[in-house]
């Protein structure tokens, strides 16, 4: 599956793109505490994670393959290295840090690969880790989206396409989800960068925090 993923992040760096904050980032940002610790899950290239810390935040910026992620964060001033650290992180295995230690848990794109039982079980790691008022904010694909219900399916909303496993969420399926979170924002009017080249604006927004009690 690495070479899945390393072969996505090389098509990825030649797109004029790559190098700016997310739109998901720009408006997840409003959402966050003025200053704490981010942990962000499937990060790619660190564009967002690079956003994060001239934000002024402590970065944890993690990917199942670094090599990418690694290169840009290595451009970086030395002010800036020291607020980031780098973690190679496969989402599919329990999450490597400890109850209620980061602030924000932030994914762009990288909770959708999943079948069912791990998607939840990546949410409950991403409960146990977040500190209470702690928030989580993800972008996903969508029912909408057109390659919804093509490729083969595996099961309910979930597909294997060319070479990747694809899951399509909706408001409801992505409230069912994060139940145990209280909602800040639940939406589809997300969008990425090639999505929007594509005329596509119906990705899964979701911010939320967890109860302090």
């Amino acid at each position: 599956m690495n070479s899945v993923w390393k072969e996505l992040h090389s098509n990825y760096q030649a797109q004029d793109w790559i190098e700016k904050p997310s739109l998901f980032a720009e408006t997840a940002v409003q959402y966050f505490p003025k200053s704490g610790k981010i942990l962000e899950l499937g990060a790619g290239h660190g564009q967002d994670s690079i956003f994060f810390i001239n934000q002024g935040y402590e970065v944890v910026s993690t990917d199942i393959e670094t090599s990418s992620l690694k290169l840009n964060l290595s451009k970086l001033p030395e002010t800036l290295t020291k607020k980031i650290k780098v973690m190679q992180v496969d989402l599919k295995e329990p999450l490597p840090y400890k109850d209620n230690s980061f602030d924000i848990v932030y994914a762009h794109l990288s909770l959708h690969y999943f079948d069912q039982e791990i998607t939840y079980e990546i949410i409950n790691e991403i409960e146990r880790i977040l500190k209470p008022g702690g928030v989580i904010a993800f972008l996903t694909n969508s029912i909408s989206d057109p390659e919804y219900n093509t490729g083969t399916r595996i099961e309910e909303d979930y597909f294997l396409i060319g070479k990747a496993n694809k899951r399509y969420f909706s408001i409801d399926s992505a409230r069912k989800l994060t139940r145990s979170f209280e909602v800040n924002l639940i939406d589809n009017l997300g969008q990425s960068y090639k999505d929007r080249i594509k005329g596509i604006n119906n990705l899964i927004r979701f911010i939320g925090h967890k109860p302090l009690g």
